[in-house]
């Protein structure tokens, strides 16, 4: 029985209405959304979050990005491939919006300014990184995001692009492709909102791909319990 339902992740995870996939998905289940992701969610964050979610009958994971790094502490996290004045001055535009105050207000509140935020970027830039270190880090989370999910024996979908994922690497619960496609194929138009940045109709066929694949994942492994029973 699915009671618990955390998602993980970057935005297309990160937000919730009546009309968001995430909230259509807890309704049809009649369960309790304990966990949603974040803008730029990286991977560091999505073991993060999925080690601190106390209950938790299904993971739904949107996996990430390398660049993307994880800001403690703040209810985004970033690319580093996007970190310049410009980017900078946009993430603090509006901050005492109802919008921002309501989803970011504690990364405007951490770094203060775009400046304090430039120059903690830039000494992280200069002085920590170096990208196949952020590469085997992306790597490691990886495992051990599967590690924990085999350990705990929770069921996980896994949302997937086809990229970053290395070709040595496997995951044991389900994988799909088309929630990410779904998502490329119905984005909102620039300069509007909706949640998710997916239109409404985005939502529902993606509500319509999770209920399918959680249904035949637990249809499966009873399936499989009721055969090594006999």
């Amino acid at each position: 029985m699915i009671k618990h339902i955390g998602f993980y992740g970057h935005s297309n995870c990160a937000y919730r209405s009546p009309d968001s996939f995430i909230d259509m998905l807890a309704k049809h289940y009649d369960a309790e959304v304990v966990n949603v992701g974040v803008r730029q969610g990286s991977e560091d964050r999505i073991l993060f979050e999925l080690k601190k979610t106390k209950k938790l009958d299904l993971a739904i994971i949107f996996h990430s990005e390398p660049q993307y790094i994880f800001l403690p502490g703040c209810d985004r996290d970033i690319g580093l491939n996007q970190v310049d004045e410009q980017r900078a001055i946009h993430l603090f535009k509006d901050w005492d919006s109802d919008f921002n105050k309501k989803h970011h207000k504690r990364f405007l509140e951490k770094f203060e300014s775009p400046d304090n935020f430039l120059k903690v970027m830039d000494s992280f830039k200069r002085y920590l990184y170096h990208p196949d270190i952020q590469l085997n880090r992306f790597y490691g989370n990886l495992i051990q995001i599967e590690q924990f999910l085999v350990a705990k024996h929770i069921p996980c979908i896994h949302v997937l692009d086809g990229r970053n994922i290395p070709s040595w690497f496997k995951f044991s619960g389900v994988v799909d492709y088309l929630i990410i496609d779904i998502a490329k194929h119905n984005p909102i138009p620039r300069g509007t909102w909706f949640v998710n940045g997916i239109t409404k109709e985005g939502n529902i066929l993606i509500f319509n791909r999770l209920v399918e694949l959680v249904d035949k994942y637990f249809h499966d492994t009873i399936q499989n319990q009721n055969t090594s029973g006999t």
